[in-house]
């Protein structure tokens, strides 16, 4: 009996990542978009703390961008840095001839305080706000505001991030693994209504129609997306605006940023439930399935685990140690596969939801630059 009902939980815990496993394979595809003719000026916004030893090269890796630098200008945030971060940006801005602006915290605010603090300071309609340790491809930038300015109904879009290429590291090949499945999963979403699961790495937005980032709860990047569908517009997901992160060198530095961006998830899911009223395709079918996923699969699937072992090994006890195994196995030899990673999330997911009431809203920088600079 355990093990039957542990298989129907599991099953019941798997079935909205097989609805989108579906949806990306026969559903709706995004569109392909050139860059645009003409490039609208931007007001890029960087929060950073203690990132010393990699925001020279985020300078010289903004300026490296296609995206015309007299059409652009970066604010930059020190989160009340104990290093030379801020100083270091201010050299590198000045020598790449990138028109700034630095600001210092006197408190740590964290990014979305940090966000709301400036964005009136910005010069231009379209804010783009992006991370001090990631670094995008040449044309990312240039993608990720032709996707903005394609639809008068789009106000935010996100790019695709993954790991540094050629990253060899454990950490890095299973969330290459998370990272890719999750894209999919996010331009489906776009191309039929909207995505709020954002990459922070990289978003920008119209500033008429975001005018605040949620600062109480929740993530910076799926709070813009939820103040865009709230406000009754869409939100995209942006495949070509390609943008990579320096993974954590450790699954220790690994799980504390991914259990703290799984917290911050979870707080935004939990915080827009009124958006279940609307009739648009998002609040009827993407957004509760996303709720299922992130509240209610990580319980049913390590219960539905954990009962299906103990009535395996109560009813087979050779055939459960030698299943054992070979997930053992399976998970070292397939590090890189979506079902280990889909295990690893639910772990973190489980975390989140355990973090749930804590501030959440500073971090720690968790790059191996950053641990070794």
């Amino acid at each position: 009996m355990l093990l039957w009902i542990g298989i129907g939980l599991v099953v019941a815990a798997v079935a909205p990542y097989v609805v989108y496993l579906v949806g990306i394979n026969i559903g709706r595809k995004p569109d392909t978009l050139p860059v645009p003719l003409e490039y609208p000026a931007i007001s890029i916004i960087i929060s950073a703390y203690n990132e010393e030893a990699v925001i020279k090269e985020r300078v010289q890796n903004i300026l490296a961008s296609s995206y015309p630098v007299d059409r652009y200008e970066v604010i930059f945030i020190d989160d009340c840095s104990s290093d030379n971060t801020r100083r270091i940006a201010e050299e590198a801005f000045t020598e790449a001839g990138i028109t700034h602006r630095i600001i210092a915290n006197t408190e740590r605010l964290g990014t979305n305080r940090s966000y709301n603090k400036v964005m009136s300071l910005a010069r231009y309609p379209i804010i783009v706000t992006t991370d001090a340790d990631v670094f995008f491809e040449r044309d990312a930038l240039a993608h990720l505001i032709a996707r903005l300015i394609s639809d008068d109904r789009i106000a935010a879009v996100c790019g695709d991030l993954h790991p540094l290429p050629n990253d060899p590291s454990h950490p890095a090949q299973m969330e290459s693994a998370y990272r890719d499945y999750y894209g999919r999963m996010c331009s489906w979403e776009s191309a039929v209504d909207s995505t709020y699961t954002f990459n922070g790495a990289l978003v920008a937005f119209k500033r008429d129609l975001v005018t605040r980032i949620d600062d109480k709860r929740g993530a910076d990047d799926a709070n813009t997306a939820f103040e865009a569908i709230r406000r009754g517009y869409r939100t995209a997901y942006e495949p070509a605006a390609v943008v990579y992160e320096d993974i954590p060198p450790n699954f220790s530095r690994q799980y504390r940023q991914k259990t703290r961006r799984a917290t911050r998830l979870i707080e935004a899911t939990t915080a827009n439930l009124d958006l279940l009223g609307n009739s648009r395709p998002f609040s009827r079918f993407f957004y509760p399935l996303r709720i299922y996923m992130y509240l209610v699969t990580p319980g049913l699937f390590f219960i539905g685990s954990a009962l299906f072992v103990v009535g395996l090994a109560l009813t087979h006890p050779l055939l459960a140690a030698a299943l054992f195994g070979v997930f053992f196995l399976a998970a070292i030899l397939w590090r890189n596969s979506t079902a280990v990673s889909f295990v690893t999330n639910q772990v973190y997911l489980a975390k989140g939801l355990l973090n749930l009431g804590k501030d959440m809203r500073v971090w720690e920088s968790t790059s191996k630059k950053a641990r070794t600079g």
